[in-house]
């Protein structure tokens, strides 16, 4: 009897298996670019077709992922349930904003030169627009001349509202120029807005953990705070937002939707729209605070709160100061109905804005450079996150749970009950690192046994040391 004969797999098949080999071996770590088609093709002396065909049975494994204009890369693990932080439970009637003692010290310490920034929310200086930006300065002061150096008041330069207004249907936002007010950032915008709709001793919804930057302000303006847990996946609880809705005076519920600060995540469109709903119903205003919503990771920028507002429930605050140079101080909010009265406001608070700053933001969305920056952009953040979140997992006690973002450069880490975030941020400014604890993310300095880290810089071998040092300090 002859015996039947061998099938080779098809060299497609091999070439996958050999490259997987390589994914498991650390040679092509997560988020790495893999080779371009054509260069798997020159260098494994294959076909192009063939290529294609080992990076497409790799796509139905799981193990790279394609992204447009950009070519494969590998992509990153998905942590099992049980490794991403858990949702804190809080009390639910209203308190006022505590102030964490350790706020200032850490925010001073992000700054400081020498310091390893895992604490600073800010892009490293090698991302940054540089040399377009000083390009751009040095031709519109040139060309405004005396103008560059006046008062740019509200609402803003007409010029820089027209872009923004076309910036914005990207997020699912339809307004003119004119519904738009420029502002002194992002933090300027959610100040206008929250001032705008309520008075001292109001109850203001917060995420908790959420911006400290937000509960210092709600503090300062004398405001009263319900916390509403946020899910590491999904963004903020509705069902809690409901209840307080329900339960409690609340004027105004501060959200961020996308890319969320500490968390990272992106509230699913039904959920956004339930949050509106909601808000709709109880009179509530909500103020979308969505900082991060263009550095996604993936192919499409996530919609906004405002693109399922039908009515004047949402007002939609945003800025530059993330995805271009925290520097600039360029931001913006869509007031709708409150369009008079937040531009009172900025004239009572902080009167005008940065004009030449203006004048290069507007210059620069015209020339089309500020897609070109992003794409950039989104994909060396994408690669720090990945790999800063990787040699986490590999070197921090196995208890750690971290977040896995879709976009922005933040991640939220969650170590077990009883670990002291504060007392670590303060060993780790002594071996000169910064981190953020999780007290200063919640009105009822909570969340002590959680921390944020910073992705804005690349993992280098200084990192990566910074980060070994952690490891030991948080084994205690």
């Amino acid at each position: 009897m002859k015996a039947p004969s061998i099938v080779e797999d098809p060299i497609y098949h091999r070439v996958a298996e050999r490259i997987e080999g390589l994914i498991t071996a650390g040679t092509f770590r997560s988020g790495d670019r893999l080779p371009s088609v054509r260069s798997l093709s020159r260098d494994w002396r294959v076909s192009v077709t063939t290529a294609i065909g080992a990076y497409s049975l790799l796509e139905d494994r799981g193990l790279v992922e394609p992204r447009p204009r950009s070519g494969y890369y590998v992509r990153p693990r998905r942590l099992s349930p049980e490794k991403l932080p858990r949702q804190v439970e809080f009390e639910s009637d209203p308190v006022e904003v505590g102030c964490a003692e350790i706020t200032e010290k850490v925010m001073d310490a992000s700054a400081t030169p020498g310091i390893v920034p895992f604490g600073a929310a800010v892009p490293a200086d090698e991302i940054l627009p540089a040399a377009k930006l000083a390009a751009l300065y040095a031709s519109v002061i040139r060309a405004a001349g005396p103008a560059a150096h006046q008062y740019s008041m509200p609402p803003g330069l007409p010029a820089l509202r027209v872009e923004l207004a076309k910036r914005l249907l990207g997020a699912g936002i339809a307004v003119s120029p004119e519904e738009i007010i420029v502002t002194s950032g992002a933090i300027d915008a959610v100040l206008l807005a929250v001032k705008s709709v309520c008075e001292p001793g109001d109850v203001v919804a917060v995420e908790s953990p959420t911006y400290f930057g937000i509960l210092s302000m709600v503090r300062e303006l004398g405001y009263k705070v319900v916390e509403i847990p946020v899910f590491s996946d999904r963004g903020v609880c509705t069902a809690a937002l409901a209840e307080a809705f329900a339960t409690h005076p609340v004027k105004a519920c501060i959200l961020q939707p996308n890319y969320h600060n500490p968390v990272g995540s992106v509230m699913p469109d039904a959920e956004k729209k339930r949050a509106v709903t909601l808000a709709k119903q109880h009179g509530v205003t909500l103020i979308e605070d969505d900082l991060y919503g263009d550095l996604h990771f993936g192919e499409k920028r996530p919609r906004s709160l405002k693109a399922f507002d039908p009515g004047d429930t949402v007002i939609h605050c945003g800025s530059y100061s993330k995805s271009l140079a925290p520097g600039l101080r360029v931001g913006w909010i869509v007031p709708g109905s409150r369009y008079h009265r937040i531009k009172s406001l900025k004239y009572a608070t902080s009167l005008a804005n940065a004009t030449a700053s203006e004048r290069v933001v507007a210059e620069f969305l015209q020339s089309g450079g500020v897609e070109r920056h992003l794409r950039k952009a989104r994909r060396i953040y994408a690669r720090q996150t990945h790999e800063i979140r990787e040699a986490i997992l590999e070197t921090f006690p196995g208890a750690i749970r971290v977040t896995q973002p879709e976009g922005g450069f933040l991640l939220w880490c969650q170590m077990p009950e009883g670990f002291d975030s504060e007392a670590f941020a303060l060993a780790a400014l002594k071996r000169k690192i910064s981190i953020v604890p999780g007290t200063i993310f919640s009105a009822s300095c909570g969340l002590r046994n959680c921390f944020r880290i910073s992705c804005g810089f690349p993992l280098d071998d200084r990192s990566r040391r910074a980060l070994g040092i952690l490891a030991k300090l948080a084994e205690g």
